[in-house]
């Protein structure tokens, strides 16, 4: 078959395409501005999209008065592209378009913590997928996974609530696959997802901070990703807070991760109530005075209801919180804060007493301003991102021929 696109010799398809996925819509002087390409080569290959129904033009309203502003956007239900997301043993495996609309989405449960059972299942199920889609999709994999990723190696260099080191996820996942693969932490591809299609695509500085099983930060800067040397900038969890506090997974003392996570505010919890000292609605949720069953749900809920108990080990975990998100703010001055993740997507009394707390401890003048969000993708922001993550990277127009 003839493939009904031209080719992108000189890359200015790729360029036109990842401006708009990346900065989404614009009229074409910003488009030449973006892709520092002229007008005449912006014109013709505009019209050579169009004709494959990539591009379509759109009128914006002006915000005051005159003619509709026509600007460039991607066409909605463009060639699929595929990413997961694995949280709590859980996969989540999404199809998305080059706007980030969900065409197809599906969770796959992990059966063991083994990093090569939880890539096995995920790959004989993502083949699976692929054969009952009746779209396109383009031919490249995104993971967003837990713990400090090497994205230069493709390496999860440690993942200490999996007890996973050293994991090549991206060789094991691509020859499994067949597919080139890229890996992120989830955390910053829950905030690159964000940036780019939820509560932070308003600003061109913001921080993501995901608190959960632990805590990742993604910082970006002019709406770009900050990696770091290999990409692992962000690492929050794992400052510390307190210098002579508990031995963390990670091997420092007194890591954040040990104060404000959802396995801290559980700890603190049970101890809590070990102690006996005062009624809570957390005594009725335990069966038998079995401890382990209660979880950070349970607590947030407690919190968020009024219980005496619950609002004190949720404050405290937030002050925490509040008091690392105030060093951030010191230091690099950021618009936004979303906050996602487990604990800030079901307690609104964490997310404000963090926000209290850092405006409290941090400088006046850098925080009068500054929002405080909580995330609005978090069922498929890791998947989202991780993919976006993957095509600012390695996208090609022709990928999709």
């Amino acid at each position: 078959m003839i493939s009904p696109y031209k080719s992108d010799q000189k890359g200015t398809k790729t360029s036109i395409i990842q401006a708009l996925r990346m900065h989404g819509s614009m009229p074409r002087i910003k488009l030449t501005k973006v892709t520092e390409l002229s007008r005449a080569t912006i014109s013709s290959t505009i019209s050579e999209l169009m004709d494959c129904k990539l591009v379509q033009e759109t009128e914006k309203a002006p915000s005051t008065g005159g003619r509709p502003a026509i600007s460039l956007e991607l066409v909605p239900g463009s060639p699929g592209i595929m990413g997961a997301d694995l949280d709590n043993q859980v996969w989540t495996l999404g199809v998305f378009d080059l706007l980030g609309n969900v065409i197809h989405l599906t969770k796959i449960p992990v059966s063991s913590p083994l990093p090569e059972i939880a890539i096995q299942e995920l790959t004989e199920q993502t083949e699976k997928f692929v054969k009952e889609l009746k779209i396109g999709v383009i031919q490249l994999f995104g993971l967003g996974v837990p713990g400090l990723v090497d994205t230069r190696r493709g390496i999860i260099k440690s993942a200490s609530d999996l007890g996973w080191s050293n994991v090549e996820i991206e060789d094991m996942v691509s020859k499994k696959l067949g597919w080139p693969t890229v890996a992120i932490n989830r955390h910053r591809a829950r905030g690159l997802a964000e940036c780019r299609f939820g509560s932070g695509s308003s600003y061109k500085h913001m921080i993501y901070v995901g608190v959960g099983s632990g805590i990742a930060a993604g910082i970006f800067n002019d709406r770009q990703l900050v990696s770091g040397s290999f990409g692992g900038a962000g690492e929050l969890g794992h400052i510390t807070v307190e210098p002579d506090g508990p031995v963390c997974p990670c091997g420092n003392n007194g890591c954040l991760h040990l104060y404000s996570t959802a396995s801290a505010i559980e700890q603190e919890a049970r101890r809590q109530l070990r102690s006996g000292q005062e009624d809570s609605v957390l005594n009725r949720v335990i069966a038998g005075n079995d401890l382990q069953i209660l979880q950070a749900k349970d607590v947030c809920l407690a919190a968020d209801q009024g219980d005496a108990l619950a609002l004190r080990i949720i404050n405290r975990a937030a002050t925490y919180l509040g008091i690392a998100l105030a060093n951030v703010v010191n230091l690099l001055n950021p618009e936004a804060i979303i906050l996602g993740g487990s604990i800030p997507s079901m307690c609104s009394t964490y997310v404000q007493t963090a926000t209290k707390v850092m405006k409290q401890r941090s400088m006046l003048a850098l925080s009068a301003g500054i929002a405080v969000d909580t995330a609005v993708l978090p069922e498929i922001g890791g998947a989202l991102g991780a993919i976006n993550f993957a095509l600012d990277q390695h996208f090609s127009f022709t990928m999709i021929q």
